[in-house]
This record gives C-alpha cells, sequence and structure tokens, in this order.
C-alpha cells in the first residue's frame, strides 16, 4: 500500500518547522515503521569510485554548485555500488535534524540517485555499447546522464523551471559530450509536448522514456 500527502508551505512557517508539525500527527506516531527514508531532492553531481576521497566532498560540492552556499555540515554522499560512483548532494541541516529527532535511524537518499540507479537498469535493457544519453524532468530540477558500455559516463542536475533553459541545458551537455544528432538518441522523460517538439527540431532522434 502506498499512501502520499502533500503540505504546501505557506511562505511564512519555517520548512522544518512545518515538517516537524506534520510527522507528529497521530497517524504516524502511533505506527512503528520498519525502515524510514528521507528523500532528498537537490542539485547533485556524481565522482567515479575510484576517485572519491572523504575529505574533498564539501569542497568539490562548493566548487560545483558555488550559487547554494550551503555549509559544511549540510553536504552529504551517497556510494552507488552498481554504478561505481559516489553521489554528492545537500540536505539542510535544520532538516536533517528535525527528522532524525523523531526517527533516528532514518536513511538519507538522494532522489537523484534512485533516479540515476532507475535509468540504469533502464539502460542495461538496450544491450549495446553505444552512449546514452537521458534527461529526466522535474518541476524545478533537471537531471542528465549519459551511459556508455552501460557504465554511467556523465551525469549532473540543473535547477531549471522553463523548457527554454532545459532545451538550452540538454544542448550543451549533448555538445560537450560530443554526442551525433545523426546516430545517436536523446531520451526524455516526463517532458512536455513542447520540450519534446523542441528538442526534435535539433536531435530528430528524441525519443520518450518511460521509467
Amino acid at each position: 500500500m502506498v499512501q502520499k500527502e502533500d503540505v504546501t508551505a505557506d511562505g511564512s512557517t519555517p520548512l522544518y518547522q512545518l515538517l516537524e508539525k506534520s510527522l507528529q500527527r497521530p497517524h504516524l506516531t502511533e505506527y512503528t515503521f520498519q525502515s524510514v527514508e528521507l528523500l532528498v531532492l537537490s542539485p547533485s553531481t556524481c565522482v567515479p569510485l575510484d576517485y572519491f576521497r572523504r575529505e574533498e566532498v564539501f569542497p568539490l560540492y562548493n566548487l560545483t554548485f558555488p550559487s547554494l552556499k550551503v555549509n559544511k555540515a549540510e553536504v552529504h554522499y551517497q556510494i552507488l555500488p552498481s554504478l561505481e560512483v559516489v553521489e554528492l548532494f545537500s540536505l539542510n541541516q535544520q532538516i536533517r535534524q528535525t527528522v532524525q529527532a523523531i526517527y533516528p535511524d532514518v536513511e538519507i537518499i538522494s532522489l537523484e540517485g534512485r533516479a540515476i540507479e532507475t535509468i540504469a537498469n533502464a539502460d542495461r535493457k538496450l544491450q549495446d555499447s553505444d552512449v546514452h544519453f537521458y534527461g529526466m524532468i522535474a518541476p524545478k530540477n533537471m537531471l542528465i546522464c549519459c551511459f556508455k558500455e552501460q557504465r554511467l559516463h556523465f551525469a549532473t542536475t540543473y535547477t531549471v523551471d522553463n523548457d527554454a533553459d532545459r532545451l538550452y541545458y540538454i544542448m550543451g551537455a549533448w555538445k560537450n559530450l560530443q554526442m551525433n544528432e545523426q546516430t545517436q538518441a536523446l531520451h526524455l522523460n516526463n517532458a512536455s509536448t513542447e520540450l519534446l517538439n523542441q528538442a526534435k527540431r535539433f536531435i530528430p532522434n528524441t525519443i520518450v522514456c518511460e521509467l
């Protein structure tokens, strides 16, 4: 059984207080959960496992996303073992402390990491050695990743909320990765009709990717 509840911020109450109030409702506090996961949606980037150094997590994240201005305690990492990479992401410290106060054993997981693993599973089914380019669209974020010979070749997220900018970042990554629009495909998940049509102007083989 899956139960989903949306909580809308009112703009005046701090998010961590709103979260604390939501988590303390009886139908949650009276139930014993076997496990609790906190899925975090924040800009993330990946580092090959062979090059990962724990002491470099904060400076690398800060260098990648300088405009976020996060502190050291807000930067987290998770290993994606099947992909042999480490994902770096951030989480507001007050949000983390609020959840851990109620669920001390909560597992903090990046939603983008889960998404990359989901795309990786779909990519393995293609069973060829070509480079595959994927874009997963969310309301205010976009994940772009590429797989080469079923191994993660590139992955990053962009903070973006409109199709014009989404297309700009897609084409920028496509060019930087030296993709060939005549022979290779762009796989888009959760894209609007407008974005699909615009992308097809530049990359004819633009495919709707259901995950």
